[in-house]
């Protein structure tokens, strides 16, 4: 009998016809026009149409697993914010020829995620140790990522105020009295002193805060994600004491880590005033995660001058302080509790090369401090001052509970 295969003909594309008896029945056919043999047995192509379909379906993972360990390019900022964390000890020192790499993780998206592996090698290249990064690592790291960010973008932030919060030319002719419903359900009254845009200045008792306007000039609601923009992109509009930038900040890092939708969602109504935070009940924390130690009377000694009982104790890294970018922290005056001048809050960016500490305060501006042997006196810039027992990390159980949509 004889069997007809059709075959495609590699110089036209057109298909020929050949006969099993014109090959002798070997199983395969050779193209009178190509020369070239081509399998036709029914039961090969059978057994080979399986295997070549799972080859294709492999290409793909092939291609996953061989970028999955890959090392990721980190940006400098990305660096300095690991290092900080994961290689300096607790007074910022970095062990001189240490370095660290991240490889991809299984998803192989070639940038920093959870799931990725952090490895940190000697100066000669041999691995000291790894780490798997998880989410709340990743968290930790953006936040911090733009708090220096920003930091180093302010200069000198804002002017200083002695009232905690003022609106540069924003003086209402006549204060305005209204009522509003304090946060434990009864009614109270308000005095509104200045006015801007986004922002009102009002007393409440003793208390001054910025407080974001409900509805703008036309009546258009009021987003936090643009009232705090503001408050940035406009710093010569506004003036606070040392300590509302602290909590501003907290703010500005949240919102460029989670994203303008899910801050709006999140923040509400804001309010600044010093370290005041409205969104947990620990009160006066900034929005940070805040441990602070206070001293006893005549504890710490500066050039003669002694502190107070309740200043904050003397920064000690054998009782957990540690120096890390991106977290708050707080130069005591001692002897004083009153003035203006009693402490700055500062932001810590990192080490210089030449050993000193490099911090941010507002109307300052970036600031490079010298610590004395063995103690934690500055030297230099804020000298007088003491390094106090103050950490203000990143709040990292809020970061994911305000970021719905998982922007990191």
């Amino acid at each position: 009998m004889t069997t007809t295969t059709f075959l495609p003909d590699q110089l036209t594309g057109s298909w020929n016809s050949l006969s099993s008896s014109q090959t002798g029945n070997t199983g395969q056919q050779m193209s009178s026009r190509t020369g070239v043999f081509s399998p036709v047995s029914g039961n090969v192509l059978t057994q080979l149409l399986p295997l070549v379909t799972a080859l294709l379906q492999q290409m793909p993972q092939q291609q996953q697993e061989s970028t999955a360990n890959a090392q990721i390019n980190l940006s400098d900022g990305e660096t300095h914010i690991l290092q900080g964390t994961h290689i300096a000890d607790s007074k910022g020192n970095i062990p001189t020829g240490q370095t660290l790499s991240v490889l991809d993780g299984t998803n192989a998206d070639q940038r920093l995620s959870a799931g990725d592996t952090l490895v940190i090698s000697n100066a000669a290249g041999n691995e000291l140790s790894r780490k798997t990064l998880t989410t709340n690592d990743l968290y930790d790291l953006r936040f911090r990522e733009n708090m220096v960010k920003t930091a180093n973008s302010l200069r000198e932030g804002w002017a200083f105020n002695e009232n905690l919060v003022h609106i540069q030319g924003g003086e209402l002719t006549r204060p305005e009295t209204r009522t509003y419903t304090a946060s434990n359900g009864s009614a109270s009254t308000e005095t509104v002193l200045e006015r801007n845009n986004y922002w009102e200045v009002v007393q409440r008792g003793s208390n001054r805060y910025l407080l974001m306007r409900e509805t703008g000039p036309t009546g258009q609601p009021v987003k936090p994600s643009e009232a705090i923009n503001d408050v940035f992109n406009n710093r010569q509009n506004y003036a606070f004491d040392c300590a509302s930038p602290m909590r501003l900040l907290n703010l500005k890092a949240t919102l460029d880590t989670i994203g303008a939708d899910d801050f709006d969602n999140k923040a509400g109504r804001l309010q600044i005033s010093s370290w005041y935070d409205q969104h947990d009940s620990s009160g006066f924390d900034g929005g940070f995660s805040t441990k602070v130690r206070t001293a006893q009377a005549g504890e710490i000694n500066v050039d003669g001058v002694s502190n107070l009982k309740g200043e904050t104790a003397l920064f000690d890294p054998n009782k957990g302080d540690a120096l890390i970018p991106g977290s708050a922290y707080y130069f005591d005056l001692p002897g004083d509790n009153k003035s203006s001048s009693q402490g700055w809050n500062a932001v810590y960016l990192g080490r210089n090369d030449n050993g000193s500490y490099r911090f941010w305060s507002s109307s300052i501006g970036n600031v490079d401090v010298s610590f004395g042997e063995n103690n934690w006196f500055a030297q230099d810039s804020f000298k007088g001052y003491y390094l106090g027992a103050v950490n203000a990390n990143p709040n990292v159980a809020r970061l994911q509970n305000w970021d719905v949509s998982r922007s990191v």
